[in-house]
């Protein structure tokens, strides 16, 4: 089942995102099978062609987006709130729901 993560930082968390980005991908490394999609949210202004996962572009990253094929509620929390920015406090508000997937039409 498809579940949709949103996940927005607090603000002025720039320091402790760039802090745990190495932790947060490691993390992720063993989801890949079940991450549909995913990337970052971004401030205005960011030259996204351009994006680098390094020190000074990890602080252009306000939040992020994931879609994750996974079983069921229980399994995409546990994603959440295992991931080494959820332990941080990385985040302001946070959204995981049931994902429609409409476009492009699943084959």
């Amino acid at each position: 089942m498809l579940f949709a993560i949103a996940r927005r930082d607090k603000p002025g968390m720039a320091d402790t995102r760039a802090r745990l980005q190495a932790a947060h991908a490691a993390y992720q490394k063993d989801f890949m099978g079940q991450i549909v999609f995913g990337g970052g949210l971004v401030v205005d202004g960011t030259d996204v062609d351009a994006f680098e996962y390094n020190e000074a572009g990890i602080r252009a990253v306000i939040g992020n987006v994931l879609v994750l094929d996974v079983a069921d509620r229980a399994a995409a929390e546990a994603f959440h709130n295992n991931d080494p920015y959820t332990v941080g406090g990385l985040f302001d508000s946070v959204i995981i729901e049931p994902f429609l997937q409409r476009v492009p039409p699943l084959k």
